[in-house]
Parts: structure tokens; C-alpha cells; sequence
């Protein structure tokens, strides 16, 4: 008797826990900690093709996103224009790759606009995933996609794309004409309200701000605050973050420029709460351990064959390599390669000045033969060159703007890392000296055309020739001066104006220097 109400006893007690004991069992299966992996990429500027030295491949890319689990693959911007394997199919091939390689969704970039905002349109219609551009509006109503929803293994992951505002004023204006480019604070904060609204277990915002200072808002402000964001996956200053970098509890991860690197983001997430994150660099050496995909591989190949016919064509030769370098480079001071795009720009047009914004120079100029490819790679934009007529005062105040980005560091000395600036000018036909820790709108010193006149910065008389390329010359990268201005003539894109100039001088070589002087008191 006694057994039996031990037993009965035992029995009892193990029916008080069991509920406790299922419902603990039942949580920990419907609930576990699950990883989620974003690959990320930014700033390619068309280079898909992979090589044997630092650029991993699409092919490559599309397989490290096959092979890993729970992943996704996003974009931050600037991809669809750049190398001639994207202008010449403006835009076309490159999202027909990307649709091909699993991209489940970009923000664009203001590089993005290069071909006008009707063309990005139709690049939308085709790419089969969403491209982002939340701060982006036409008539009060969004551009192209507002935000996105992917869900893996029961995550909800919300996604939203943030383009710097300074495109409204770097980007070709006819292109981004009737658009608006609201503040990306207030838009992210929106933008993350409405996800939190629908459920989403983890907020990001695909950004192309960087982390520079410019004219523009960074990241690191996003993160300051807008704390509700969880991951930001940045793009635009073209930095690698090999562990990210946290600000205000947010992570922002950027994979540097070129298709270098792969970025690759892990989220855990325990009871739909991020419970940690992590940044890391899959970089070229890492990533050949993998094998191309072969589908996007043979629609890389179909494609590249289609235009190596033309981009091999010689334009010329030239007896020294020209360095295209940022900075110190095209964007911070006089460079070779720019005096002579400058020259080829003033030949052309038979005009006696000419300016070439920095910002336009994408790609060294080689020693020996000169093809098509290499001409496009460096003047990739299509612009056409247009000539307009400036007084000596209006000429000042293009300068001005030119140097105005340029930052000076406590001795005096010109700041390389801080100034870069598209805007930065080379030019052809004259000389102009300045001073880089003056005030903004007080730099320039002197201006000498090549035939020795010393202009004056009181003269709205006197008129001269000017050429440039028409994204300055209508007002773009804030060169609103020239922007009303009427055009004397409009020529042919500048590509071709530089190629018919390297035949013409083949072999070319360095061309002389001392057209820019900056007068630094730290020297």
C-alpha cells in the first residue's frame, strides 16, 4: 500500500511540472537563435569582371551567396555605371547580372542618375528586384522603391535606401530634374517607424552617404540618430571596414570600391530581438576559395565578348602611365592626366580656356597603346562638351567653387584625405594661383591666360571661350554660375574628343605642368 501511493505520489508531482516542462520545450523549438548572413557590396562602378589581382567577380560573388545559408545579397549604390562592360549597355547588362547572381535588392548611388532618371526607370522595369531610393520623390510620391521586406527561416528582415542629398547637386541637372531629395535623418526615422510597424525583426538601411566629411550627411549622423536603425550597409566614400564600426549601437559595414571586397554581416536573433552583430571583409584572396558560378560566368562571357570587339580598337599610344588618383590626385590638384584632358577639350572645341572637373577622370591613362575600353574607362560619362562665353569675373568665381572642398590642416598645408572633391578643376589655356587657407569665395589670387594677360577679377567685359563638359557647364556639382549661361555650341561627348586627341598626338606624353598653384604656408 505504501508503494502504491509512493508511486501515485511520484506520479502527481511529475504531472504539477510537465506543463511547465512542454511549454519550456515548445518555446526553445519555435523560438531559436537563428543567424543571418547579409553580403554586401558597394561602389563597383560596373567592375564585374573578375581578375587575377583585387577584383573578386559577380561570378565569384553570386557563388560565396549560393553557398552560404540564410544569406542575402544587397547592394549600396554606384554599380550600374562606371567601366565601359556598363555604359556602353547603360546600365542594362550590369542588372542583368546582378538579377542572374541572386542581388536581392540595391539602393542606388548618385552615379546611379548618369543616364537620366527615365532611363534608371527603366533599368527598375527590368532588374527584378527592388531598387531602393526612400528619400527620393517625384510629385510628393516615391521614385522607384520605398523599402523591402526578405524573410528567411522565419525573420523578418526591413529594408531601406537612403542616397546622399548632395546628388541634387552632383548629378547632372536635366537628369534629376523634377526630383526631390529629402533629408536622410527624417527619412530614416520614418522609414524604420513604418518597418517596426510591420513586424520586421531587424531594420536596414542601405545607404549611400559614407563616412567622410562632405556636403552631405554621413552614416555616422544616420547612426547618431536614428538608433531605431539596427545595420547600416554604406556606400559612397568608398572606405573598407574590415569589423564595421558601431555608432550609437548601430553597426555600419562598407566593403570599400571596386568589387575588392565582399562585405558580409552576421545577425543573431534570439525570440525576434538582435541579440548580436558582427562586420567582416571577405577580400580577393579569401573569396578565390570559392568557385565561380557558372551560369552568371557564361552570361559574363556572352556579354564581354559582344563589346571587346570595339574596346580593343587602338586610339593611340602614349609614352608614360598618368595617374587618375583621387587623392592627392584629379580632385585635390593639378595632375598630367588632367592637363591633358583639359587640352583635349580645348582642342576640340577651338575655345581658348578650358575646365575638366575632377570628378569626370575615372581611370589611369597606361603606358603604350591606347584602345577604346581604356579611353571610355577614363572619361565614362557620355557627356557631351559645351561652350559657353565668361568674363574674367565670372571665370573667378567658377575658380572659386573649384578649390572650395580643399582643406587646410594646422600648419597650412592642404589636407589630401579631407578635400577631395569632384569639383576640383583642371584646366588648359591659362594659370591661376591660390590660397587654400583663405576664406571660401577668397582663394584665388591671379589668373594668366598662356598668352601672359593677367585677368582682372573687376572685369565683366572682356569675354572668352569657355569648354567643358556640360554636367558643369549646366550648373552641376555646384556650378549654378555657368548654368544659365547661353550655349555657343554643343559638340560630341568628351570620350570621343579625348580619343580623336591621343591620335592626333600619338605618341603623347607627359604634358607640361604648373597650371595650378596653391600657395601653402606650411611648405
Amino acid at each position: 500500500m505504501r508503494n502504491t501511493h509512493n508511486r501515485l505520489f511520484i506520479l502527481f508531482t511529475a504531472l504539477l511540472f510537465l506543463p511547465g516542462l512542454l511549454s519550456g520545450c515548445n518555446s526553445s523549438e519555435s523560438a531559436p537563435t537563428t543567424e543571418i548572413v547579409i553580403l554586401h557590396t558597394n561602389d563597383t562602378h560596373g567592375r564585374v569582371i573578375g581578375n587575377a589581382t583585387d577584383v573578386i567577380g559577380i561570378d565569384r560573388i553570386a557563388a560565396i551567396h549560393k553557398n552560404t545559408a540564410n544569406s542575402i545579397l544587397v547592394d549600396a549604390g554606384d554599380t550600374l555605371h562606371g567601366l565601359p562592360v556598363a555604359t556602353l549597355g547603360r546600365g542594362a547588362d550590369i542588372t542583368a547580372m546582378m538579377k542572374e547572381a541572386g542581388y536581392d535588392v540595391m539602393a542606388i548611388g548618385n552615379h546611379e542618375f548618369n543616364y537620366g532618371r527615365d532611363r534608371l526607370t527603366e533599368l527598375r522595369g527590368i532588374t527584378g528586384f527592388p531598387m531602393l531610393a526612400s528619400n527620393v520623390t517625384k510629385n510628393g510620391s516615391p521614385f522607384l522603391d520605398d523599402t523591402a521586406i526578405i524573410k528567411i527561416n522565419g525573420v523578418k528582415i526591413g529594408l531601406f535606401g537612403i542616397v546622399t542629398e548632395e546628388t541634387a547637386a552632383i548629378a547632372m541637372p536635366e537628369y534629376v530634374s523634377g526630383l526631390t531629395f529629402n533629408d536622410p535623418v527624417t527619412t530614416a526615422r520614418q522609414k524604420s517607424a513604418y518597418l517596426k510597424k510591420q513586424g520586421v525583426h531587424v531594420t536596414v538601411a542601405l545607404c549611400h552617404l559614407g563616412i567622410e566629411p562632405g556636403s552631405g550627411t554621413m552614416s555616422l549622423e544616420l547612426a547618431r540618430k536614428v538608433p531605431a536603425i539596427d545595420i547600416i550597409i554604406d556606400g559612397h566614400s568608398h572606405t573598407a571596414l574590415p569589423e564595421g564600426r558601431t555608432e550609437n549601437s548601430v553597426l555600419i559595414a562598407q566593403a570599400g570600391q571596386h568589387g575588392s571586397y565582399l562585405g558580409k554581416v552576421i545577425i543573431s536573433i534570439d525570440n525576434g530581438i538582435v541579440t548580436a552583430k558582427t562586420a567582416s571583409l571577405i577580400g580577393f584572396e579569401e573569396a578565390q576559395n570559392t568557385a565561380p558560378d557558372q551560369s552568371v560566368a557564361d552570361m559574363l562571357s556572352e556579354i564581354t565578348a559582344n563589346i571587346e570587339i570595339v574596346l580593343g580598337e587602338s586610339t593611340g599610344e602614349s609614352k608614360a602611365a598618368m595617374s587618375s588618383a583621387r587623392n592627392p590626385g584629379v580632385r585635390t590638384q593639378e595632375m598630367p592626366i588632367g592637363n591633358l584632358v583639359a587640352d583635349a577639350y580645348r582642342e576640340a572645341a577651338g575655345a581658348k580656356i578650358a575646365i575638366a572637373n575632377g570628378g569626370d577622370i575615372r581611370a589611369d591613362i597606361v603606358q603604350g597603346v591606347i584602345t577604346k575600353g581604356d579611353v571610355i574607362s577614363i572619361l565614362p560619362f557620355g557627356n557631351t562638351l559645351m561652350v559657353k562665353t565668361v568674363t574674367p569675373a565670372l571665370l573667378r568665381k567658377v575658380l572659386e567653387n573649384g578649390v572650395s572642398a580643399i582643406v587646410v590642416d594646422g600648419k597650412g598645408t592642404i589636407d589630401h584625405n579631407q578635400s577631395p572633391a569632384g569639383r576640383f578643376l583642371q584646366v588648359s589655356g591659362f594659370r591661376f594661383v591660390y590660397d587654400p587657407s583663405a576664406s571660401i569665395g577668397d582663394r584665388i589670387l591671379s589668373i594668366t591666360l598662356d598668352d601672359g594677360r593677367q585677368l582682372s577679377f573687376n572685369d565683366t567685359t572682356t569675354t572668352l571661350a569657355l569648354v567643358g563638359s556640360n554636367y558643369i557647364m549646366t550648373g552641376g556639382d555646384h556650378y549654378t554660375m555657368l548654368g544659365d549661361l547661353p550655349v555657343l555650341r554643343e559638340l560630341g561627348t568628351a570620350d570621343e574628343a579625348f580619343a580623336r586627341y591621343v591620335k592626333a598626338h600619338s605618341p603623347i606624353d607627359l604634358p607640361a605642368m604648373g597650371r595650378i598653384v596653391a600657395v601653402e604656408s606650411g611648405m
